[in-house]
């Protein structure tokens, strides 16, 4: 399949405290992952033994800032995710995470999830709806995969076990779009305001 043939979904901007965790993670963790290293390597070159207690300090900070900065990134959103409707499916891509895509043949239903920009803050009420919702389908054995850039807007594509969250710039449209490629596809939207939330299937 040619890759001209996939259609970008705009996705919504990467929030403010998510890219400055992203950036702080790679500023505190990468200079200090090349120091170890560095520090590990001329150890063992001067003859040090690994049971020796620098070197066995060393190669542990080492493997620390190693895990914070590849291990963390992918279970946790801090770097811009990115979405395309292909021939097969549903693409997503995220730095260090990866990239896969969904086939559209094992998308059972979608989700969405919007906060209202009128009236203020989304209720407690509304947010606990959100999360309980979000607690059942784990607790029937459903894997989150989460590749969100803002949690203002969100879909949830649940796919044989698992949901794939995801923040296109504009979820009816992506819906739309997504139903030309799947056929028939149930889709409930969730308004979530200061006043509660609104539910409706469309």
């Amino acid at each position: 399949m040619s890759a001209s043939r996939d259609e970008t979904v705009p996705a919504l901007p990467l929030i403010g405290r998510r890219k400055y965790l992203g950036y702080l993670i790679f500023a505190v963790n990468l200079p200090l992952l090349i120091w170890k290293a560095y520090e590990v390597a001329f150890g063992l070159s001067a003859g040090a033994q690994w049971s020796s207690p620098d070197l066995l300090n060393d190669a542990i900070l080492m493997a620390s800032s190693l895990a914070l900065v590849i291990v963390f990134p992918r279970w946790l959103p801090i770097y811009a995710s990115r979405y395309w409707l292909t021939d097969t499916g549903v693409k997503v891509s995220r730095f260090i995470k990866g990239t896969v895509t969904i086939p559209y043949a094992s998308i059972a239903r979608a989700e969405i999830y919007i906060k209202s920009q009128k009236g203020g803050k989304a209720s407690k009420e509304a947010l606990q709806h959100a999360k309980e919702n979000a607690d059942a389908l784990r607790k029937s054995g459903f894997k989150f995969v989460d590749y969100t850039n803002d949690d203002e807007a969100m879909i949830l594509l649940i796919s044989q076990d698992r949901v794939y969250l995801l923040s296109p710039t504009y979820p009816k449209a992506f819906v739309q779009k997504l139903r030309k490629r799947v056929g028939t596809l149930p889709v409930k939207m969730m308004e979530l305001t200061s006043r509660g939330k609104r539910a409706r299937d469309i």
